[in-house]
């Protein structure tokens, strides 16, 4: 929405005023920024009429809202922000804001809940769901990248060493978060990613980001629309609402699994994560052949695959049929014979021939 002049440069002040307190991330000033547009949307009413009826009017939308715990908390805590930016006689105004009360535990709410992990079936559901290759390629590269939200979305093409086989792929990581690079490697996305690049060659809509807004092919897509496309895929897929950082716990917890039952090293996994924890040895520990290995035994019952592959397995479904035949034929055969031989023997014949009927059919047949 448009505001006028002078609350668009109030908000503007408030923006500058966070950013010295600390906010760094861009992502971050945009998601406050946001937050302030939509309390004025939902209000119709200018910030700085804001009263106390305005102030529980918004809560009570928050607090009925769908969205997480932690997320309820953090829009609480920008809006507790902001009020207190814009009036300096905040604590009178909205007594004391009293009423905005953060939810106990909501920071470690997506960590602590372990049944909301994505196990494999879960991988599988969701993919199928999806119909869109480029929300598939997303989907899969933050899960085997074991990626941040953020990680992913501001994955480039230049990242990436695309394997044009569809096999493993190798990327490169900078994280924000820990100030760190590293190397992660997916599978079952490059097939995806491979469709997508062509997909965005041909509709002249490449950039430089792999996932890239709707509206500029040189931006990267925003966070709100991140969560908004989760919720509903997971909600369709699983009948339960998800968050994409469940995408990375699921997959830490698949390698620190690993490195507990002695496959992988730990340092490995840590590296793999993006961990800040003992980054001192984690270059000199990082063994590509083990993340590559797991990759290589962890395939998901996904719809598409390449023609090669696809014809592939059409092959060895045919061979297995033919062998399958060839052995029911085979068999048909034996009994017909044993039934032959049966009847001779009761029926008083000479039991001799009967035996070297047999051994005659066991030799024609391969010592069956």
């Amino acid at each position: 929405m448009k505001l006028p002049r002078k609350e668009k440069s109030m908000l503007n002040g408030y923006l500058e005023y966070r950013k010295a307190r600390g906010i760094e991330c861009e992502d971050k000033v945009k998601d406050v920024k946001r937050y302030v547009l939509h309390i004025r949307f939902i209000l119709q009413k200018s910030l700085p009429e804001i009263d106390l009826k305005d102030l529980r009017s918004i809560l009570a939308i928050i607090n009925r809202s769908r969205l997480s715990s932690y997320a309820r908390n953090t829009i609480k805590t920008d809006l507790k922000n902001l009020l207190k930016y814009l009036f300096p006689d905040w604590s009178l105004r909205f007594a004391n804001l009293e009423d905005i009360k953060l939810e106990s535990n909501a920071r470690n709410e997506k960590k602590l809940n372990a049944q909301a992990l994505f196990q494999k079936e879960d991988i599988e559901k969701i993919i199928k769901h999806e119909a869109k290759v480029y929300w598939k390629a997303f989907f899969l590269c933050q899960y085997e990248g074991g990626l941040r939200t953020m990680e992913t979305r501001y994955l480039k093409w230049d990242d990436i060493k695309l394997n044009s086989d569809g096999d493993i792929s190798e990327v490169n990581i900078y994280a924000t978060k820990t100030k760190r690079a590293r190397i992660i490697f997916v599978k079952e996305a490059t097939f995806y990613l491979n469709k997508l690049k062509e997909e965005q060659k041909n509709l002249k809509q490449q950039g430089v980001y792999v996932f890239h807004s709707k509206n500029d092919v040189n931006e990267p897509i925003d966070k709100a629309t991140v969560s908004t496309w989760f919720r509903a895929l997971t909600i369709r897929a699983l009948g339960r609402q998800g968050w994409s950082y469940l995408l990375r716990h699921s997959r830490g917890t698949e390698l620190y699994r690993l490195a507990k039952q002695g496959k992988i090293a730990k340092d490995t996994a840590i590296e793999f994560m993006g961990h800040s924890e003992d980054m001192s040895k984690v270059y000199s520990h990082f063994d590509k052949k083990e993340i590559k290995e797991m990759l290589k035994n962890q395939v998901y019952k996904l719809e598409d695959l390449p023609e090669e592959k696809k014809h592939e397995l059409e092959k060895e479904i045919d061979d297995l049929k033919m062998a399958n035949k060839k052995l029911w034929e085979q068999l048909e055969r034996i009994a017909a014979m044993a039934r032959a031989s049966y009847e001779a023997v009761t029926k008083g014949r000479n039991t001799e021939i009967a035996l070297k009927n047999i051994k005659g059919f066991s030799e024609k047949e391969g010592g069956t």
